[in-house]
């Protein structure tokens, strides 16, 4: 019994892990990667489900099946953010004076497109820069600290096509 029962936690949050990390490539447009995880992440949850469908009058094993679905969210949710799949965009806008953290950032061999602009306060620069997404939250820091009253947003791409981009 108390393998049956582990079993069934760990199948759920194996399947629902699975399922997290399925959508996000789905979102992406990866539908390959995507399908061959659909196909492992149906088998492990038709498994479990097949062990708790039988033996809905036991609230033992109700518990651990969704209590396991809850955990594989959050496990799913950790393993997705650590693989930090895919790219992020950076759209800054900074003081027209503070032009020089333009020219730091591509020192750096980030790839930044900017303009001027205007802003309730005076001059402003925005800046446009795609790295891949594990690098998002640091280069958005360094522009934090370099430029306190930055405004700072970061956006997931769908689709894009060309420019440079920093890769490491």
């Amino acid at each position: 019994m108390i393998f049956q029962l582990l079993f069934i936690f760990m199948a759920r949050i194996i399947d629902v892990s699975l399922g997290t990390i399925r959508m996000i490539l789905v979102i992406r447009g990866d539908k390959i990667p995507a399908a061959i995880i659909g196909f492992f992440e149906i088998l492990v949850y038709t498994v479990a489900l097949g062990m708790v469908v039988g033996a809905l009058d036991d609230p033992v094993k109700l518990m651990v099946f969704c209590t396991g679905f809850a955990l594989g969210i959050l496990v799913g949710s950790w393993i997705e953010e650590k693989l930090a799949l895919g790219y992020r965009g950076i759209q800054v806008t900074i003081d027209h004076d503070e032009e020089h953290i333009v020219q730091e950032l591509r020192d750096e061999g980030v790839a930044v497109t900017c303009w001027e602009a205007s802003g309730k306060s005076g001059p402003k620069l925005v800046m446009n820069i795609f790295v891949k997404r594990s690098l998002a939250g640091s280069i958005a820091d360094e522009i934090a600290e370099k430029a306190p009253d930055a405004f700072i947003v970061l956006m997931e791409p769908k689709f894009f096509q060309g420019g440079y981009i920093k890769k490491k």
